[in-house]
């Protein structure tokens, strides 16, 4: 008689949860010796997390099964890793020594290139959680609805009218950022659409750039310490016919303090400028998608009186 199949013995164990069976009675219908056979077979390839779903088992059950069938058990968490894409996708899930993988693709929206943009300039990453933070109060709608597709968001406000939006998201944290910094490849992806780079660059403007009016004449600059990353935003600008300067400067000498914070500046800072003669094409690629209600006004201003040329 051959010997039963993973997927016997997984159509016993849930019928079995599905009577109210609990260990002892479906080890005594299966036999210990299968029961364990058949979660070594799953575990840790699949995360505990799954294995409830496949089998019925709660997790918190789990770990007294695995005692019972001396089977190590590591309360874990598959790591995510993400990758870009044109759709949405679940792929394998991938064990290396004691640590699981899964890999998922997300799908790039314009909206979700905005706020990779914008959280890479008034934002903070970690590894189960995006947050975008400003003041501007025209900036919060349209972000939190950017955000609202992919889980909860937590939103708070200082009295000093700073506002915060929490997304808790490992995937689309990943997406930015992982232990080594600033995801390129997920950078490189959103470049290669001219549309996702318009959105991408008009969100990091609207946190980290400054559109400025003074008198007649109106400064489009952008900040960041990352000079790939200015450049990567560069090289897009100039392919679109839109040529740009850029300053480094070294950080200010001493210690400087912000609201009773000590402050001790150790990153060069890069400004990449627009001059006039290219606003009028900057503004058709990238002003005219951004939210920051001061920004845009001015945006609008520069629109009307036909500024940068013809």
């Amino acid at each position: 008689m051959n010997a039963p199949t993973l997927k016997q013995t997984l159509e016993v164990i849930k019928n079995h949860k599905k009577d109210g069976g609990n260990y002892l009675t479906i080890r005594k219908e299966i036999g210990e010796e299968r029961l364990r056979e058949f979660f070594k077979a799953i575990y840790p390839k699949f995360t505990i997390t799954e294995i409830e779903k496949i089998t019925g088992i709660p997790d918190s059950s789990l770990g007294y099964w695995f005692h019972k069938l001396k089977i190590p058990f590591t309360r874990h968490h598959a790591k995510t890793i993400a990758y870009s894409g044109d759709k949405d996708e679940t792929g394998a899930v991938v064990t290396i020594g004691d640590k699981t993988y899964e890999l998922v693709t997300i799908k790039i929206t314009p909206e979700l290139a905005y706020v990779i943009g914008f959280a890479l300039g008034d934002g903070s990453i970690s590894q189960y959680m995006v947050e975008v933070f400003n003041k501007d109060k025209a900036l919060r709608k349209p972000l939190f609805e950017f955000l609202k597709p992919y889980g909860t968001i937590t939103e708070q406000e200082r009295a000093n009218g700073l506002w915060r939006l929490r997304l808790s998201n490992g995937r689309v944290a990943n997406l930015i950022k992982d232990q080594e910094g600033l995801r390129y490849d997920t950078l490189e992806y959103i470049f290669k659409n001219t549309e996702l780079a318009r959105k991408f660059i008009a969100g990091f403007w609207d946190a980290e750039g400054t559109v400025r009016a003074q008198g007649n004449y109106y400064h489009l600059y952008v900040y960041n310490s990352n000079e790939h990353l200015l450049d990567r935003i560069t090289r897009f600008l100039e392919k679109k016919g839109i040529k740009c300067s850029k300053l480094s400067k070294e950080p200010a000498k001493g210690i400087r303090y912000l609201d009773g914070h000590r402050i001790i500046s150790k990153k060069i800072v890069h400004r990449l400028s627009v001059s006039k003669n290219y606003a009028k094409k900057w503004i058709e690629e990238i002003g005219v998608h951004m939210f920051h209600a001061k920004k845009s006004n001015i945006v609008k201003q520069m629109i009307q009186m036909n500024y940068g040329g013809n």
